[in-house]
């Protein structure tokens, strides 16, 4: 299919080069993107819990490595709540690895909610990590830095292309992870800071400017009047 493609479209640099690396064709690049308008709208008022709460969100494959996160927990005493939405073939794993680490209620599983109780879960939360060392771009990055979060992440694939405000360390570390979460335990500042810069730098992937690119690469000449007239829409 990619051969035959008059056009191939992906969402990162880190895709198009291995699309170049395994079928020999550029990539025009397109980024997901982000309803901002609509995902403020379900983001309640921040909540504080007792603990530093962190927030994990994805599907349970070994490429996501919660097993990290689990472990980075496990190294930063009980003064911290690992929270995590998702389900997935490897949560029987990730619950044994869990108790043998001795988490007990240091870590929630959520299961997967509805996109009205996630919003809640973003808003309570202090920091958002996910450790993942394979994605193509990471939506769940976009909805924590519109929801005001600092996150921690693994440098690798797309995702320094997505967090450039944020705690990046080494992959495969848990103790890279637990040392960038306990900065930000430690630093409502820095707190602060990283989250303002991300709510400032995710408009840059809202759906209306993200679909009139899109637009762009395939041809359209429509583009600029979509780009009026998703702006005027993202505006309601």
């Amino acid at each position: 299919h990619v051969q035959r493609a008059a056009r191939v479209i992906t969402t990162s640099a880190y895709s198009a080069s291995r699309i170049r690396e395994l079928y020999g064709r550029d990539a025009t690049i397109v980024p997901e993107c982000i309803d901002l308008a609509r995902w403020t709208r379900m983001l309640p008022a921040p909540s504080r819990r007792e603990r530093f709460t962190v927030l994990c969100v994805c599907r349970f494959y070994p490429r996501k490595r919660v097993d990290v996160l689990l472990r980075a927990a496990a190294l930063m005493g009980k003064d911290i709540e690992v929270r995590i939405v998702g389900g997935g073939p490897e949560e029987r794993r990730l619950r044994a690895l869990s108790g043998s680490l001795g988490l007990g209620d240091r870590v929630r599983w959520l299961g997967t909610i509805p996109d009205e109780a996630l919003a809640r879960e973003y808003a309570g939360c202090d920091a958002f990590c996910l450790p993942s060392v394979q994605e193509g771009f990471g939506i769940v990055f976009l909805e924590a830095m519109a929801a005001g979060k600092p996150i921690v992440a693994a440098r690798a694939a797309a995702v320094p292309e997505v967090v450039r405000e944020g705690l990046l360390v080494e992959p495969e570390s848990a103790e890279a992870i637990a040392s960038a979460l306990d900065r930000l335990r430690r630093s409502p500042e820095l707190r602060a800071s990283i989250a303002e810069a991300g709510r400032r730098a995710v408009a840059e992937w809202d759906a209306p400017r993200v679909a009139a690119r899109f637009l762009e690469a395939i041809g359209r000449r429509d583009a600029s009047t979509a780009i009026s007239a998703c702006g005027d829409e993202s505006s309601r």
